[in-house]
């Protein structure tokens, strides 16, 4: 055979193999896509949203429902635990406090109990004891008392500023959602009343609490003013949970590099007087919670990828970052390996600022990250709502701060109207389905393209917020964990 033909017959089976792997990759990819289905997405969402998770508030039992469920998912999958004793939940202690057993109020020598004669609203200061007084407007609120507010009087903020306790009667609608309220512990410190007073004066710390109208009526017409009333509350060390779990690279010189996908998997909990008390947080951040199940799944369903994937849903996002501070803190692998941090929050619905089947980035003109995903086939584009500030509005920004390259996936579109941000409604009803199905599959390619390369973004010029760079701030804000 000559030179010649033995160099053609070389190029013409390096060719064939070309297109062998190429269609073996595009059947991967297809099979691992179709693992991506609506009938699972809606089977997380319908959990995770549900009102029996009560709006996985930051630091209850519902938010470690549901990362016990996320974990029991990766267990099926096959990941390798990150969390406590060999399993994918790690406990965290969250520096904030929280209500050891149902507060109660004593008036002379009667006992009344949060979620029976009582509804404590908010838990202001915490224990107290003063005496009691009828409010009038305009009249002096001695400090440290114990104000009854009588029916069909709004207390003034600035006048019962320096009262230990608030205490008003039922109304209709508070009794409709009695139970529910009731049975849910309130948060130390927790919301209650009306934050801040007329013309900017300093909002009350006073506990705020209703009393059941026969309770109510007994106490105003047998008690007299200047009776000691007693708030009693206990406390305990509070916590919140991460879900964590791993699926090591297949590649000897690429396993140590690290491809994060994050979300996090609190919400608001139950809280006001509504006629729905429940704030389920389907949108946010069931939908950034669910994409990353998705994910993960049909990574750890497809050929092992050459980089490392870890997959992590924070706790605590919504009451100042606990559960993405932790895991800075004390990493499952050092930071420096961390190539890329994907976070996705709020996709359950497309944004009319964009195109359709588009998502968008935060920090998108600060690094390299997102124009390079866009070339892999991502359809994501610049964050449209700069004025928003949301790169710092989120878990990423904590990531950033310490070096690493973290972005939030979103589709959140803040003209909607009725908005369902931080609102009783964002409920699984409001979901489209077809959007959020079209928008995790879009992800897929991208995200396995920086699992199986060696690609490392990195940050434009003065943009790397761990060195003092301004990516995504907005004016007026000062960017900080949660609260997104």
């Amino acid at each position: 055979m000559t030179t010649f033909h033995r160099s053609r017959l070389l190029r013409v089976a390096g060719a064939t193999a070309a297109v062998i792997f190429a269609s073996s990759q595009t059947a991967s990819l297809q099979k691992a896509s179709e693992v991506i289905s609506e009938a699972s997405i809606r089977g997380h969402m319908t959990f995770l949203a549900s009102d029996a998770m009560k709006g996985r508030g930051s630091g209850t039992e519902d938010e470690w429902r549901a990362a016990v469920y996320i974990g029991s998912q990766m267990l099926r999958w096959g990941l390798e635990p990150l969390g406590d004793d060999g399993g994918f939940v790690k406990q965290i202690a969250s520096g904030r406090n929280s209500v050891a057993a149902p507060p109660t109020l004593t008036i002379r020598n009667a006992r009344y109990t949060h979620g029976r004669e009582i509804l404590v609203q908010s838990t202001g200061g915490g224990t107290a004891t003063g005496p009691l007084t009828i409010y009038q407007a305009g009249a002096a609120v001695p400090a440290g008392s114990a104000v009854l507010g009588p029916e069909g009087a709004t207390p003034d903020a600035t006048e019962i500023a320096p009262a230990a306790l608030v205490v008003t009667v039922e109304t209709p609608q508070v009794r409709a959602n009695w139970a529910t309220a009731g049975a849910q512990l309130p948060g130390v410190g927790g919301r209650g009343g009306r934050a801040g007073g007329r013309g900017g004066a300093p909002a009350s710390t006073a506990a705020q609490i209703v009393m059941a109208r026969a309770t109510f009526d007994g106490v105003v017409t047998l008690v007299a003013p200047g009776t000691p009333v007693a708030f009693q509350m206990d406390t305990k060390p509070g916590y919140t949970w991460d879900a964590i779990g791993r699926l090591t690279g297949s590649d000897p010189k690429l396993r140590d590099q690290v491809i994060l996908l994050t979300a996090h998997l609190d919400h608001l909990g139950v809280r006001g007087t509504g006629p729905d008390t429940i704030y389920n947080g389907a949108d946010d951040d069931a939908s950034g919670s669910t994409a990353v199940l998705e994910l993960c799944e049909a990574i750890s369903k497809g050929p092992r990828p050459k980089r490392t994937v870890i997959c992590a849903w924070f706790g605590s996002e919504e009451s100042g970052g606990a559960g993405a501070r932790d895991f800075l803190d004390h990493p499952p692998v050092p930071l420096d390996r961390i190539a890329a941090n994907l976070e996705f929050e709020m996709i359950a619905n497309r944004d009319a600022a964009v195109p359709p089947h588009t998502l968008w980035l935060t920090g998108y003109d600060c690094s390299t990250l997102g124009p390079d995903l866009a070339k892999q086939g991502a359809k994501i584009v610049a964050d449209p709502h700069p004025e928003q500030g949301f790169f710092s509005r989120s878990d990423n920004i904590q990531l950033a701060r310490r070096g690493i390259i973290a972005q939030t996936v979103s589709s959140f579109d803040v003209s909607r109207k009725p908005s369902t941000y931080h609102q009783a409604t964002d409920e699984v009803s409001t979901v489209d389905f077809a959007h959020m199905t079209d928008a995790i599959r879009s992800m897929l390619a991208p995200v396995l393209w920086l699992a199986n390369s060696s690609y490392q973004p990195t940050w434009l010029e003065g943009k790397d917020p761990s060195k003092g760079g301004n990516c995504g701030a907005r004016a007026g804000r000062g960017g900080g964990a949660g609260g997104r």
